[in-house]
């Protein structure tokens, strides 16, 4: 949002949001730090993929029993996101449980607490032979899928160690299948997406590879140029991961800052799985689609999000009304294990569990499905303005300025701006401006009303743990810094009244007066596709001088440093043609004010 002051010549750009009920935490947020220009921070992405032979593969003896664990949509990178909630006890003993399920016992050093190095797991588990029995092929699995859980489904900081709490889950390979690890995952990685939003965070854990797969598919200008084809009964996201694909990547925060900063609406795929791509799926991306349309928590032990797909109704193909505030209960949202080892989490995180189990009456209500694009004076999009942070990167926040100051022009010969401005000439200028800025969508549009919300999420508290400290809040241990005002300082104007612009260096600028004879505004309009939507601009032809008003000699430019001085109002064209009136009178009148005045002062050189 943009603030203009006459007198002191500048304008102030605010990020926002406007209004913080939403995003909260803004003032602890990494942007604010971005938005200060402080030191860059980078991100390390954790990740240990389990091999077999140096190779990122799965030995084919394993086969049946990822299959019967529900595993076996590593193959083919799918993932269950329906089943029970993967929430278990914590205070096992985690030694004998390894030696139980694998075989092994971990010894003093390769176990700390329930968490196991991998590099134990690489070493007991390197390579399966051809003559081992059912049992050793069975704990060979389970140790395979605790690998790849720990290095690419629940990475953490150190993508070198995975807890053994999720062993438990692979006693029986049945039993395995019935949960909902795709929730789980999910919540863990939105987790550690919070925790990344921390300044002083420099890693990022969990299932990163989703969050890439996401934003490739959702926005075109992050992802490759070459978007490669939809192979059947594959996972959408799969088709980036094929051999053959090259992709240079890029880790200048600053450009990824802009793009995010410059994206357009149409530069944002909001229903990445129409009808086609749909009929390509294989079964296990189907499977428990009803939770894709529930408001619910994602369990995932001590981690609880929310799912809020009542925000989001766009990727289903519905108008989205303005939603309620988030559901995310604040007091479970920083809870660790933390002296909790103990504690029975299927008894404390009941509620949780209860609206997870019962998901199907959290379904969000239908609504008309959204046509085209949303326009961006709409319910939602008013409210969304204020909510949300305009702008990462000052830098590119003047990019938007012209679109401020476009919006104010075309406010200016409104009907209702009319009745106080008096600028009507100004209306065809306005106008080019504003498509010049590639802003007219949002200044000409008219409002549009969304549908009324017909169904509430509020926000729910959860009385437990009153004596710990983890439920005032993930915020607690941050430091709260303060956006600095950044100011966009205009250019010191020369002296002189009149420009020629290199483009139009022929003719003399700014001396002749609108219409022009000629010149032509197209109201019929084009049509130009953006994501598959067709959107309707008004064509506008720039005016062309006629002979009476052309003029063919050099015209220098008063008072241009690079140019000869004009000895006023000698040099002067006669202009009574263009603009019903001779300015050499005038100005005779201005240079003898000038001379007079020469002593006792200097003139205003912008008059």
């Amino acid at each position: 949002m943009t603030s203009s002051s006459s007198s002191s010549s500048h304008i102030n750009i605010k990020s926002g949001p406007i209004d913080t009920d939403v995003l909260w935490m803004q003032p602890k947020h990494v942007s604010e730090h971005v938005w200060n220009e402080e030191e860059e921070r980078k991100l390390h992405i954790r990740r240990a993929v389990p091999t077999y032979q140096g190779e990122e593969q799965i030995p084919e003896q394993i086969f049946p029993f990822l299959q019967q664990s529900g595993f076996g949509w590593i193959i083919k990178m799918g993932i269950n996101v329906d089943g029970l909630p993967l929430i278990g006890p914590t205070n096992l003993d985690w030694a004998d449980l390894c030696e139980e399920l694998l075989g092994v016992r971990p010894q003093e050093g390769e176990i700390k607490g329930s968490v196991v190095k991998l590099s134990w797991l690489a070493h007991h588990f390197d390579q399966i032979n051809n003559d081992d029995d059912e049992e050793q092929v069975r704990r060979f699995a389970r140790a395979w899928i605790l690998r790849f859980i720990g290095g690419v489904l629940f990475v953490d900081k150190t993508s070198n160690r995975v807890s053994v709490r999720y062993l438990q889950f692979l006693r029986d390979f049945e039993e395995c299948g019935r949960y909902a690890w795709g929730a789980a995952v999910l919540s863990f990685l939105y987790r550690e997406m919070c925790s990344a939003t921390d300044y002083k965070t420099k890693s990022i854990g969990g299932m990163c590879i989703l969050l890439q797969l996401w934003a490739w598919e959702r926005c075109p200008t992050l992802a490759p140029k070459r978007t490669p084809s939809h192979i059947e009964n594959t996972p959408l996201g799969h088709r980036w991961l094929r051999r053959g694909n090259q992709h240079i990547g890029n880790d200048d925060v600053k450009v990824f800052c802009r793009k995010f900063d410059i994206m357009k609406r149409h530069e944002f795929v909001w229903e990445p799985y129409p009808s086609t791509v749909m009929s390509l799926l294989p079964p296990v991306c189907l499977v428990g689609s009803l939770a894709w349309y529930a408001v619910v928590p994602l369990i995932c032990f001590q981690v609880i999000e929310w799912h809020q797909p009542d925000r989001v109704l766009r990727q289903f193909g519905m108008q989205q009304p303005v939603p309620e505030s988030p559901s995310q209960p604040l007091n479970i949202h920083g809870i660790t294990l933390k002296g909790k080892h103990d504690e029975n989490w299927g008894q404390l995180f009941a509620p949780m569990i209860q609206q997870w189990n019962n998901r199907h009456a959290f379904r969000v209500d239908a609504y008309p499905r959204q046509e085209s694009l949303l326009s961006f004076n709409s319910d939602y999009m008013v409210w969304y303005r204020r909510k949300t942070k305009m702008f990462v990167d000052p830098e590119n926040a003047k990019t938007a300025t012209l679109g401020e100051v476009a919006e104010a022009l075309q406010y200016m010969v409104s009907p209702q701006g009319r009745k106080t401005c008096t600028f009507d000439d100004l209306g065809p200028y306005v106008e080019k401006i504003t498509i010049l800025s590639e802003e007219q969508e949002r200044v000409t549009e008219p409002v549009s009303h969304g549908p009324a919300s017909e169904r509430q999420f509020p926000a729910q508290q959860f009385h437990m743990l009153q004596s710990s400290i983890e439920t005032q809040g993930i915020d607690r241990r941050r430091d709260t810094v303060e956006a600095e005002e950044y100011s966009q300082q205009m250019a010191e104007r020369g002296h002189g009244m009149y420009y020629t612009p290199q483009t139009f260096a022929e003719y003399p600028t700014q001396m002749y007066q609108y219409p022009f004879q000629g010149h032509d505004t197209d109201t019929s309009a084009t049509q130009q596709s953006f994501g598959g939507f067709a959107e309707t601009q008004a064509q506008f032809s720039w005016p062309t001088m006629t002979p009476s008003q052309q003029y063919h000699g050099p015209i220098p430019t008063p008072n241009d440093p690079l140019g000869t001085q004009w000895n006023v109002p000698g040099q002067i064209p006669n202009t009574g043609d263009l603009f019903g009136v001779d300015l050499r009178n005038a100005f005779s009148a201005e240079a003898d004010k000038e001379e007079a005045g020469r002593h006792r002062g200097r003139r205003n050189p912008d008059r």
